[in-house]
């Protein structure tokens, strides 16, 4: 199965998997190897959109999460249980509080940004201040990486700011807008408290 291509399909022409391409593609996930496979990536957004968030269904993603499955496919798994499911129990802002703290390892780069996105993403969603205090205490460590002239840190504080900026404005009815220079990101730094969740005094 070419999961790209059946991935394609579902977001620009409302496709349907077949139940005969359901069972191939729960078979392919429930193998050994899939975690070491980039080509799980698009597999696991196929099951996510494709599937409903039953318990059996999380379990089997929720696998993907594993500290040795390949960063890109991990990063697919992020997005299916939090962007597309919504998760929001308690393990699940656990399990991305986990990732934010991990966000400087370089190994970890795609799933960082997935987790980053996730993150700010369920605050809003949850009001949950524990994802705000985290992903503030992120936005100021990448600052200070920057000042560092730490190169890897530059793209992911670029993505964090636009992340803080998108999903405040979704969830405030604004205008979202895209960028992808450190420029345009120091600002929404500079004002980082605006994005996030008031303190509890």
């Amino acid at each position: 199965m070419d999961f790209s291509d059946i991935y394609q399909r579902i977001k620009f022409e409302e496709y349907e998997i077949s139940e005969d391409e359901r069972a191939q593609l729960t078979a392919y996930l429930r193998s050994a190897e899939s975690i070491f496979r980039t080509e799980s990536h698009a597999g696991l957004l196929v099951f996510c959109y494709s599937s409903e968030p039953t318990s059996v269904n999380v379990e089997l993603v929720r696998k993907f999460l594993a500290k040795q499955v390949e960063d890109y496919t991990r990063s697919a798994a992020v997005t299916g249980l939090y962007r597309i499911w919504k998760l929001g129990e308690t393990t699940d802002v656990n399990d991305l509080l986990s990732f934010l703290a991990l966000s400087l390892q370089e190994s970890r780069h795609d799933t960082s940004v997935s987790a980053i996105g996730c993150a700010f993403l369920l605050m809003h969603r949850l009001e949950n201040r524990r994802l705000s205090t985290a992903l503030m205490r992120l936005l100021e460590t990448l600052h200070e990486e920057v000042r560092r002239e730490n190169n890897f840190a530059v793209n992911l504080f670029t993505y964090a700011c636009w992340s803080a900026y998108d999903n405040w404005a979704q969830s405030n009815g604004q205008r979202r807008i895209h960028f992808d220079m450190i420029e345009e990101a120091l600002p929404i730094y500079w004002d980082r408290q605006k994005y996030l969740l008031e303190p509890i005094n």
